[in-house]
C-alpha cells in the first residue's frame, strides 16, 4: 500500500492511499497481476490529527486503476470536489 499526503487545500489535509488488489485467478504467492484501489480521508488540523472526517464519497462504477499513482490522483481530486461541495464551490 502506498499512502501520500497533500495539503492543506482549503483547510484540510487529504490522505490518499492505493493498495494492490490481487486479480481473483491470480496464485496466493503472486502479486504481479490485480488493480489498485484508492481510499482518501481528510483531516483539518494536519495529517496526524485524531479527528478526521469520515464519510462515503460517490466515486463512480466500479473505479480500478492500473498503477498506484492513478490510484492515488484520483481519489485526491474527488478529496477536493467534495471539499469544494463542502464550503460551496471553489
Amino acid at each position: 500500500m502506498v499512502e501520500r499526503v497533500s495539503g492543506p487545500y482549503r483547510g484540510y489535509y487529504i490522505s490518499a492511499a492505493a493498495r494492490l488488489v490481487p486479480a481473483a485467478d491470480a496464485p496466493a504467492a503472486s502479486t504481479a497481476s490485480g488493480t489498485y484501489v484508492g481510499s482518501v480521508s481528510l483531516a483539518q488540523q494536519g495529517p496526524d490529527d485524531p479527528h478526521r472526517m469520515e464519510t462515503l464519497l460517490e466515486l463512480g462504477d466500479e473505479q480500478r486503476f492500473g498503477n498506484e499513482d492513478e490510484a492515488l490522483a484520483f481519489v485526491e481530486q474527488a478529496a477536493r470536489d467534495y471539499v469544494d461541495r463542502l464550503l460551496g464551490g471553489a
